[in-house]
């Protein structure tokens, strides 16, 4: 584990959802499962890595200009829509939380650190998994890709949360398992956390080697910042 920053000044902390607070891996695995195969096709190799930074309609418009030209978009938003509802809407969502995540989010806003989900995801979606997990109250805001204009490898989302936090970007760190994400952060001033996912391995040494902490889990994250 790598720290260049002083970390325990943060004042907001900025998380990721899907692949940082909850495993959602499995997730998304059965939902391109299902739609890959309702189409004769398996899901195509390195698929889920590829768009884990884009939202759900940047990933459709790639899925179609690579995988299914002739599609509709929208019709695929709404089906992918339609798949995952069933799941982060499940009344057991609580199970899809990593490790540490649910106790860091309720010392960290303990120790008043402001806190912010910025995804990729969309509110119909990331809502019920925090509520599931009792943890919705905790954040102070909520920031989406389509809000700020651009997905997270740009710096607006990230940009957008500082603001809406009321707290300056040099306070605030990005918690996040995504590479492009984190060098967005970076690029906005703020200190940056990788976060350990299977799903994101092979950009493992990359994030070890620029985040200013890479965390193999969250169990040990508290310790780091409320020293």
């Amino acid at each position: 584990m790598k720290q260049q920053a002083d970390l325990s000044a943060a004042r907001a902390a900025i998380f990721d959802l899907d692949g940082t607070l909850i495993d959602s891996m499995e997730i998304w695995r059965d939902v391109d499962e299902v739609f890959f195969a309702r189409r004769g096709m398996a899901v195509p190799e390195g698929y889920q890595e590829a768009i884990a930074h884009l939202g759900m309609n940047e990933c459709a418009v790639f899925t179609v200009e690579r995988y299914l030209p002739g599609e509709s978009v929208q019709a695929i938003v709404e089906e992918w829509r339609a798949l995952s509802l069933e799941r982060y809407g499940a009344a057991d969502g609580k199970k899809y939380f990593k490790p540490g995540a649910i106790e860091l989010l309720h010392r960290l806003r303990g120790a008043g650190v402001r806190l912010c989900v910025a995804t990729a995801s969309s509110p119909e979606l990331f809502l019920p998994v925090l509520r599931a997990g009792g943890v919705e109250e905790l954040f102070d805001a909520f920031m989406t890709v389509d809000e700020a204009g651009k997905n997270k490898s740009f710096p607006d989302i990230f940009l957008r949360s500082s603001e809406r936090l009321g707290v300056p970007s040099a306070q605030c760190v990005v918690f996040d398992d995504n590479i492009r994400a984190l060098r967005a952060a970076k690029s906005a001033g703020m200190m940056t956390v990788g976060v350990f996912d299977p799903a994101s391995v092979s950009s493992h040494d990359a994030m070890r080697a620029e985040a200013d902490c890479f965390l193999e889990d969250l169990t040990a994250a508290a310790q780091i910042f409320l020293r």
